[in-house]
């Protein structure tokens, strides 16, 4: 097993107080180097100042501590740009193809977490890029299927079928939409990993919300 690659010096990496601004805002943050570092990459690859970013990062924000919270943000971009590597040699056929499609299209690990999606999907849900990377896609809606959700995941996995269909119920404030989706295995990637993608039919139906 190789040994893991640790820094020189430790002290290198002690917490360091910054302060931002954004919309008249300020933020006092104390994180270490690497994080600062890794969210200023990301700030980057939406096109934002480091200031912005961490201010639209707290419109999301829930919970007590946002340092922690940017921390966990750091580390879930990375593992979507550690995805994105491993299916960089089909990067052409596969995700350009759900960049395309004009139906709600999103790639996912084994475990559901959204890795990329198209603008389609972002539109579709109301949501921004920013909110969706590294969400788990059943805390957006239920996704139903003929036989329970994760058996039919497994026998995807195992190639026992080769797409698994379901039934996506979304409730929104005044309403329940439903749609039909498909998943697929991605067996073009590293087979160190399983990851799925889904389709959502480009015309959900709404249906009105039970009363009681």
């Amino acid at each position: 097993m190789p040994k893991p690659i640790l820094p020189v010096n430790f002290a290198d990496q002690s917490p360091k107080a910054r302060v931002v601004q954004y919309n008249k805002k300020r933020y006092s943050i104390r994180l270490e180097p690497v994080f600062w570092r890794a969210l200023e990459l990301v700030a980057n690859d939406h096109d934002l100042k480091i200031g912005k970013f961490i201010g639209k990062l707290e419109t999301i924000y829930q919970g007590p501590n946002f340092s922690s919270f940017l921390r966990v943000f750091c580390m879930i971009s990375a593992e979507r740009h550690l995805a994105a590597a491993e299916t960089d040699t089909h990067k052409n056929t596969v995700l350009s193809i759900i960049e395309a499609s004009p139906s709600p299209s999103a790639l996912l690990t084994s475990d559901m977490t959204i890795v990329s999606c198209n603008n389609s999907f972002y539109n579709w849900l109301g949501e921004t890029s920013i909110a969706l990377e590294g969400s788990n896609i059943t805390k957006l809606f239920q996704l139903r299927t003929k036989g329970p959700l994760q058996s039919g995941l497994y026998e995807l996995s195992q190639s026992v079928i080769q797409h698994l269909d379901a039934r996506i119920i979304r409730v929104v404030p005044g309403k329940v939409i439903t749609a039909q989706a498909r998943m697929v295995r991605a067996s073009l990637f590293n087979h160190k990993k399983q990851y799925i993608v889904i389709w959502i039919a480009s015309s959900p139906r709404l249906a009105s919300p039970k009363t009681t």
